[in-house]
């Protein structure tokens, strides 16, 4: 019952005040539209979510409202294209370490550099909260990921064993350290 009624309230609550100004960038003489996701987006994003993880969908409806409205500090930005979200990530704040919940990128639209894009934007969000360290997960199998990360400066930290629910892979824990001003 405490689940429909905070699904309930949560519906009622006034639209979110957006925190990060919406602006359009060029990557490679391509305009993409970079702004904050709201409640209006999260049946998108199971959408992107669907066709990213191969039917697969890591986070529910409730996951994305929760963390929307969560009282942590955080910022889920989104890309698009032509009016279409093709492209989000998600950094919440949580002592000196911020993390990265979730990054996705239409495979249509991988390799453009949207992800990078977005990853730097979460950098950004976490030097401005004063974190020391920016931080993520991601599947062992998943080595183009792996490989972007590394290349914006994260470093392996350690394996989670069964991390992800779905499947029960584990996850590369992975860091980067900002303290230093990278």
């Amino acid at each position: 019952m405490l689940k429909k009624f905070k699904a309930l309230t949560q519906r009622w609550q006034p639209k979110q005040i957006p925190t990060y100004e919406r602006q359009v960038r060029l990557i490679a003489g391509q305009p993409y539209v970079l702004r904050q996701l709201t409640n209006e987006d999260i049946k998108t994003l199971i959408f992107l979510q669907k066709e990213v993880y191969a039917g697969n969908m890591p986070w529910t409806r409730s996951a994305f409202l929760s963390e929307f409205s969560s009282p942590m500090r955080h910022l889920y930005l989104c890309v698009e294209d032509k009016g279409k979200v093709v492209a989000f990530c998600g950094c919440r704040i949580h002592g000196t370490d911020g993390h990265i919940t979730n990054v996705a990128v239409l495979p249509a639209f991988q390799g453009r550099g949207l992800g990078s894009l977005l990853l730097e934007e979460a950098e950004a969000f976490a030097r401005q909260n004063h974190c020391e360290t920016l931080s993520l997960e991601v599947r062992l199998s998943n080595r183009d990921a792996q490989r972007l990360y590394c290349k914006l400066g994260f470093v392996s930290r350690a394996i989670k064993k069964g991390y992800y629910d779905e499947t029960n892979e584990d996850a590369l824990d992975m860091v980067k350290f900002l303290e230093d001003g990278n």
